[in-house]
């Protein structure tokens, strides 16, 4: 199937690693132009060359992006310009015990996983009406349905992303601009390979939990996100698509 997504221009933040680097990868492979946004710039060059390693579609390039920091998402948005195309995706927030992470932590969490994605919608949304066509697609996590262990400010704030994704879709459907959420299960990043120092056998009991006893490959996640934001998708906005081999229905 051509999604369509050929000369569609992509920003993924978060997109040099991960679940972002294989939705970039998805993109480029279906012939979008893509820009993969990361504070780090060395990490930007080798995931650019990774991409053009595998995918013969569309330009990839990358752009230095601090979502935390207003001022330098605005400046860096001058030198990208219009977009069809947001993918939000940000660093999982602090883990622990909810009572022991540190408040500052939870101000951290807000602001990487809601108030990043408000600003990052208010830059996008106007070049994409002009247009009458545009997608926005935010990476959470089943966490936002289903308790993950040690990550209570991911589920707080990725469960109030469910609220803040229908009301943009509702606001913004007449304007050709469908807005969803993507709720990637456990999937084998170095984001659980971290949780997974701390518990040896974290990604095997993640595996036994779902109905298919294994975990995602970062790449079947990025091929739902290129269909999400796709030709091909013109009628589903505003929902939760949950990409968990059957993690939450097992539980």
């Amino acid at each position: 199937m051509d999604l369509g997504l050929k000369g569609k221009r992509a920003l993924v933040t978060g997109g040099t690693s991960g679940i972002g680097l294989a939705i970039a990868t998805c993109f480029a492979e279906e012939g979008a132009d893509v820009i993969v946004a990361s504070r780090t710039n060395a990490k930007i060059v080798t995931s650019v060359k990774e991409i053009k390693a595998q995918a013969t579609g569309g330009n990839v390039s990358g752009v230095v992006m601090d979502l935390t920091d207003e001022a330098n998402v605005r400046k860096a948005w001058a030198g990208i310009g219009h977009v069809d195309i947001l993918v939000n995706n940000v660093g999982g927030p602090a883990t622990g015990v909810p009572l022991e992470i540190p408040l500052e932590e939870w101000d951290k969490g807000y602001r990487s996983l809601i108030r990043s994605v408000l600003m990052m919608a208010q830059l996008a949304v106007p070049g994409m009406k002009e247009c009458n066509w545009g997608r926005i697609l935010t990476i959470t996590s089943t966490s936002a349905r289903e308790i993950m262990p040690r990550l209570p400010v991911s589920s707080t704030f990725r469960a109030g992303l469910t609220a803040l994704t229908k009301e943009l879709a509702r606001e913004l459907g007449r304007s050709g601009i469908l807005v969803n959420n993507l709720l990637p299960g456990p999937t084998r990043t170095e984001r659980l390979a971290h949780l997974e120092t701390d518990s040896p056998d974290f990604f095997k009991s993640m595996a036994e939990k779902g109905a298919m006893g294994r975990i995602a490959e970062p790449e079947e996640v990025g091929r739902v996100a290129a269909f999400l934001c796709s030709n091909a998708n013109t009628y589903i906005t505003g929902i939760d698509m949950l990409v968990d081999g059957g993690y939450t229905a097992a539980l």
